[in-house]
């Protein structure tokens, strides 16, 4: 990768194949399994996949807002507020595909230097970069939670390794 913006939008295409690859895999679920009570923080496989979402839509959001006013959270109206017990998964996958091209638009209209710059998010000042890389990785972690609890249920997962995305888009080479 060779700046920031490069790096940012291999890391988004990453995250919305990967995301792809989970939704895929958990359209196979029956209603029950997609909301039995795993016991995990969102409770399970919707409740995971919910949570991914806002934090993907929210945060391009906070970022969308802090190029007009780098000091300021946009305002509670700003953000997805659906109530509990929110989208079910064909309306969840509906709404999700339009956030990874605008987290595209983001990154590719965005200044070089502007990816260095801090702007204010729920109390902390963070790098916009930094926080694109925090949502990515915040996606994957979640990913895996799923991975696992499709695991508990019996069912195969899909690999959504960045090796594998590596692989499927070029990224690795064979050696000679």
């Amino acid at each position: 990768m060779h700046d920031s913006r490069e790096a940012s939008l291999y890391l988004v295409n990453f995250m919305a194949w990967a995301d792809e690859e989970i939704l895929r895999a958990c359209s196979l679920l029956s209603v029950e399994e997609l909301n039995r009570d795993m016991g995990i923080s969102h409770t399970g496989v919707l409740g995971t996949l919910r949570h991914m979402f806002v934090a993907e839509y929210d945060w391009l959001v906070r970022l969308r807002h802090s190029m007009t006013d780098p000091d300021a959270d946009p305002a509670g109206n700003a953000f997805y507020a659906r109530a509990a017990p929110g989208p079910d998964l064909p309306e969840l996958t509906a709404i999700w595909r339009p956030v990874w091209p605008g987290w595209r638009a983001f990154i590719a209209d965005l200044a070089e230097e502007d990816f260095d710059r801090d702007f204010y998010a729920m109390g902390n000042r963070i790098p916009r970069g930094r926080l694109i890389q925090h949502v990515g990785n915040h996606a994957t972690l979640h990913r895996g939670q799923v991975m696992g609890l499709l695991r508990q249920m019996g069912k195969q997962p899909p690999c959504t390794d960045l090796f594998e995305y590596h692989l499927l888009h070029g990224a690795v080479h064979e050696e000679r």
